[in-house]
């Protein structure tokens, strides 16, 4: 077994990393509400009595939905690969002492297994 093992770990994020996947959920939770809140505001007003107003609420949530449903996906894409791009570097680091002791670490080692 070779004495010395290394560990693969990611870097903490920076603070604009932080703040663009902050961002990310926020638009997520955002959208999905506008998405829920467009279809319960129009419901009510599908079943009025006069036929300009029905037209009209289907116009305008044809209209929100359409725009949700380009905005919603592009901004995903967007703030993803920010998200994506803002992680932190990954570092190869030596395994502590204990933990080689211990075998929590598997032997990657080229050699004969016991």
């Amino acid at each position: 077994m070779s004495d010395l093992m290394m560990l693969e770990v990611r870097e903490a994020r920076g603070p604009f990393g932080r703040f663009c996947k902050v961002l990310f959920w926020v638009f997520q939770a955002i959208t999905m509400l506008l998405m829920l809140a467009t279809c319960a505001f129009v419901t009510p007003f599908l079943s009025a009595e006069d036929p300009e107003v029905v037209l009209g609420a289907g116009m305008f949530g044809a209209v929100a939905t359409a725009s949700l449903w380009v905005i919603w996906p592009l901004g995903t894409v967007v703030l993803g690969g920010l998200a994506l791009l803002t992680r932190g570097r990954k570092r190869l680091i030596p395994a502590p002492l204990a933990m080689r002791r211990a075998g929590s670490v598997p032997d990657t080692s080229w050699g004969p297994r016991p």
